[in-house]
């Protein structure tokens, strides 16, 4: 997740995310384990997505 408030623009989904719980006055790692959470789930949606366009 650090990686991501590095190198990824500030319009990314996940950078937005973060930065909405920094200002909501989180602690760190809760922010830091809320985003991981929902970096996994838009992977896990993209690449099934992907495999279910390789069914069809």
């Amino acid at each position: 997740m650090s990686a991501i408030l590095r190198r990824f623009p500030a319009d990314e989904p996940v950078y937005q995310f973060i930065s909405k719980k920094r200002a909501e006055g989180k602690l760190y790692r809760v922010y830091m384990m809320a985003s991981a959470n929902k970096f996994l789930r838009i992977c896990y949606a993209t690449v099934k997505q992907y495999l279910d366009s390789l069914k069809a």
